[in-house]
C-alpha cells in the first residue's frame, strides 16, 4: 500500500461572523490543495468544560436529564459545566458544578480524561472527572433558569439503561457516559 501525500493545511485568515456571551461563529480560510477554502467553527470563550462521574457508596452514578434546545429533547447527561471562572481550577469548577447541578457532594475529585467534544465544528475540550464517595448535600437542581433533573442508578446495568434510553428515542443519552463509565472501570474506581 502506497502511502498518499496529504498536504499541509493552514489557516491563512480568520474572521468573527457572530458572537454572543458564551461563544462566536468564526470563518477560517483554510489552504487547500489547489485553492483556499471557507471552513466555519463554534468557538467557545472558554473552551474547557468539565464533566463529572459522580459514584456514591453504594456504587450509584449520579445523572441529570434535561431539556436541550438544539436537539429539541431531554437529555439523560453526566453533571457538567464551564470552566469560565479565572479565579478557579478545572477541579474547583467540576465540584462547583456537581453541587449547582446536582446538590451532591464528593470526597475526591480525579481527572481521568481529556479531549475533543466535536472538533470538527467545535473547541470544546471535555475534562472528565471521577467523584467518589458522593453525597447529597445540598438542593441541587442547577442555577438560573436551569431545570435540571436528578437521578441515581447503579453502575452495574447503567449501561444497558442507557442503550434501551437513547434506542427509545424519547430521551437523547450524552455519549460521554460510556466513554466515562469504561475510564472508571479501566482504573477500577469505585464509589467509596
Amino acid at each position: 500500500m502506497s502511502r498518499q501525500r496529504i498536504p499541509k493545511r493552514t489557516i491563512k485568515a480568520e474572521k468573527r461572523i457572530w458572537k454572543c456571551k458564551y461563544f462566536e461563529v468564526t470563518e477560517y480560510t483554510v489552504q487547500g490543495r489547489s485553492n483556499d477554502r471557507a471552513y466555519y467553527a463554534v468557538r467557545r470563550r472558554h473552551p474547557n468544560t468539565v464533566h463529572i462521574l459522580a459514584l456514591t457508596s453504594r456504587d450509584e452514578v449520579v445523572l441529570v436529564r434535561q431539556f436541550r434546545p438544539p436537539v429539541g429533547k431531554k437529555v439523560i447527561e453526566l453533571p457538567a459545566g464551564l470552566c469560565d471562572n479565572a479565579d478557579e481550577t478545572p477541579c474547583e469548577a467540576a465540584r462547583r458544578e456537581l453541587l449547582e447541578e446536582t446538590g451532591f457532594e464528593a470526597d475526591e475529585f480525579e481527572m481521568v480524561f481529556s479531549g475533543t467534544v466535536s472538533p470538527g465544528i467545535t473547541n470544546e475540550i471535555y475534562n472528565l472527572f471521577v467523584a467518589t464517595n458522593a453525597r447529597l448535600t445540598g438542593r441541587g437542581g442547577g442555577v438560573g433558569n436551569e431545570a435540571i433533573e436528578v437521578f441515581l442508578k447503579p453502575r452495574h446495568g447503567l449501561l444497558d439503561f442507557l442503550i434501551e434510553e437513547s434506542l427509545a428515542g424519547d430521551t437523547l443519552v450524552d455519549s460521554k457516559i460510556p466513554t466515562a463509565l469504561a475510564l472508571a472501570d479501566k482504573y477500577s474506581i469505585t464509589g467509596d
